[in-house]
């Protein structure tokens, strides 16, 4: 499997909203999260993310398919954060998520640290980012009855 992480540009912008809303559909639907869910983001804060200077947001491409997004973006010197990433259903499930974040911090070979967050509940994604080093921070936060983020931090020696 031949995988690359290519910076978007903004003709990507309609084409990756489509497929965020794909993807966070289903937990759009579970955790009712209206005012933080992706699938509410409009096509300006795409455009936005992919022209941020402080930041890229990258297609993952498999095989020269488009199978998913990573947004990444400089909290600190020398400090990252995954901002968000999502892998489109028929890609999930291959360890393309943990390739994309091995990949992302390969770019950004300055980096100190890692940071990115996720719902308390979604052991699939945790185990992703755990299995490449991000640790629990003991920080949560509640963004409703149906939702609790955690956050993960990576140290880089």
């Amino acid at each position: 499997m031949k995988m690359q992480l290519v910076k978007a540009t903004t003709s990507d912008a309609e084409t990756m909203q489509k497929m965020q809303i794909e993807s966070f559909t289903p937990h759009f639907q579970r955790y009712m999260d209206v005012s933080t869910s992706p699938v509410n983001e409009s096509l300006a804060k795409m455009l936005y993310r992919i022209k941020d200077e402080k930041g890229c947001y990258f297609k993952i491409m498999v095989n020269d398919r488009h199978a998913g997004c990573v947004w990444v973006y400089e909290i600190g010197p020398k400090q990252y954060r995954i901002g968000i990433m999502y892998i489109s259903a028929e890609f999930q499930r291959k360890g393309i998520g943990q390739k994309a974040l091995v990949i992302a911090e390969e770019l950004f070979p300055e980096a100190k640290s890692w940071e990115l967050d996720c719902p308390a509940d979604l052991s699939l994604n945790r185990h992703c980012y755990e299995k490449v080093g991000y640790k629990l921070t003991g920080k949560t936060k509640m963004i409703n009855d149906q939702l609790t983020l955690v956050f993960y931090r990576k140290d880089i020696n």
